[in-house]
């Protein structure tokens, strides 16, 4: 049978399966047994336990539940509020100072987070109320909310960083610093943006309608996303846990000084050697709960939902990890990956076209699923082609996060639109109005680090072998 014919039956199962509802991680493990009973015999099938014991018992599988429970801890304990309160008295007072200091709260929270939504939603919780009262455009305030909080997976610790480095063997400790620089870069773009368009539009921060924007507040439920999120739920329930603690809209820089030199000995010590992603993860779940705990803000429900919430969601990137190694393996058995790679390879294409292509790709399937399912569902098919082109697998894993982060903010069913329409209250049309033209803004970011590849790989160059 022809390699693009198995191809072809191998999304059409894929594809059917996720249209009936099914979660991709389950869609991918029913289509690579699929695949496997087609064209690879039963013989094959007991692949799947050896696959399933080996990934599950990994040591980089310790990594993100780490990570994720720091994040928890952080989230729940209304970390981000005291930043955002914190940026806001030193630049909240200048014209769009509101708006900079959301988005310097998303980029300095996103280093503690490691996820999209948590960011938008602890964020956001707080801020788009300030701006709202202060008369911004509320659909100007949830965009700023919704953009900044796609750093949440660019700038370490990011979840999506480390599917993919466990995905294509790469240097996890390098993919992480190589997000840092694109993830600076971004929120000044962002910031910039910001101070342009209030220049030229003063309605932004002085909108004379704020309440017609405003819909009935709504709850949404797995049922109700446009995907089947744990992350996103989890998000919405940190910041709700977050909203019932008393805020400290006065929190002084030195509230939140234990918190960014938590950042700076999390990824200070992976940068220096000192420390492997496993310890710098552990050294970042000590360090939250220490200073949720000295911060006097540790509470019983605060710890049971922080470890539920933290078995959910890395149960789900262990079954990812595994049903992804599944349909891996059954595409390296059949030669699909390396024979696509020659095709495009001796197509004569120009490089870059392709990578064009494949951006367009990543946007489509940034809107319909969370990261972790994008990045494991096509970096086994896109990845070897991308590697004969050439392009570097650091600078790969840092546009295709991009990708998805602008994914995640594209209407119709951006995963962050979702998150703030529940958050917020706000009609779903000023949310799509206030994003798009930080799409744009990320799309020139993307631009950018396409034009000038080091932009991503000059920081991991620079630091020990890892």
């Amino acid at each position: 049978m022809s390699t693009a014919l198995m191809l072809l039956i191998i999304f059409g199962i894929l594809l059917v399966v996720m249209f009936l509802g099914a979660p991709v991680k389950s869609a991918m493990g029913f289509t690579a047994v699929c695949a496997m009973l087609l064209f690879m015999g039963t013989r094959f099938l007991p692949q799947i336990g050896k696959i399933a014991i080996t990934q599950g018992t990994g040591i980089n599988q310790i990594i993100a539940p780490m990570f994720i429970l720091m994040a928890e801890f952080l989230s729940r304990g209304g970390i981000a509020e005291d930043i955002f309160a914190v940026l806001n008295r030193g630049i909240g007072k200048i014209k769009g100072g509101l708006a900079i200091s959301t988005t310097l709260a998303c980029t300095i929270f996103a280093a503690l987070c490691g996820s999209s939504p948590a960011t938008a939603a602890s964020v956001g919780r707080i801020s788009i109320g300030e701006m709202t009262k202060r008369k911004y455009d509320p659909s100007f305030a949830v965009g700023t909310v919704a953009a900044g909080g796609t750093l949440g997976i660019m700038i370490p610790p990011s979840l999506a960083f480390l599917l993919y480095g466990i995905i294509t063997e790469t240097s996890i400790v390098k993919l992480l610093m190589a997000g840092i620089v694109p993830g600076l870069m971004l929120s000044a773009l962002l910031c910039l943006s910001i101070v342009i368009r209030v220049r030229m539009n003063k309605k932004l921060i002085d909108c004379p309608n704020v309440e017609e924007h405003f819909a009935e507040p709504i709850t949404l439920t797995n049922e109700e996303t446009p995907v089947q999120s744990a992350e996103l739920c989890d998000a919405l329930d940190a910041a709700e846990q977050a909203a019932n603690r008393p805020a400290k809209k006065e929190a002084s820089f030195l509230r939140i000084l234990p918190a960014l030199l938590l950042i700076f000995v999390v990824l200070g010590s992976m940068y220096l050697g000192w420390a492997t992603p496993m310890e710098a993860a552990a050294y970042g779940v000590i360090g939250a709960f220490l200073i949720i705990l000295f911060q006097g803000r540790l509470t019983k429900k605060l710890l049971i939902e922080s470890f539920k919430a933290t078995a959910k969601t890395g149960t789900m990137i262990v079954f990812l990890i595994i049903l992804g190694f599944c349909m891996s393996y059954v595409i390296s058995y059949l030669g699909i990956a390396s024979k696509i790679a020659e095709a495009i390879v001796a197509s004569g294409l120009n490089k870059h076209v392709i990578m064009i292509l494949i951006y367009v790709l990543w946007f489509i399937m940034g809107c319909l699923m969370d990261p972790s399912s994008m990045v494991i569902l096509t970096v086994p098919f896109i990845f070897p082609t991308l590697t004969a082109l050439g392009f570097d697998p650091l600078w790969i894993g840092v546009v295709a996060t991009l990708s998805v982060e602008i994914g995640m903010i594209t209407p119709p069913v951006g995963l962050n639109l979702f998150v703030l329409r529940s958050n917020s209250g706000l009609k779903m049309s000023s949310i799509i109005k206030g994003s798009l033209p930080y799409v744009l803004i990320m799309i020139i970011g993307l631009a950018l680090i396409t034009l000038f590849p080091s932009i991503a790989t000059w920081l991991p160059s620079i630091m020990y072998a890892a």
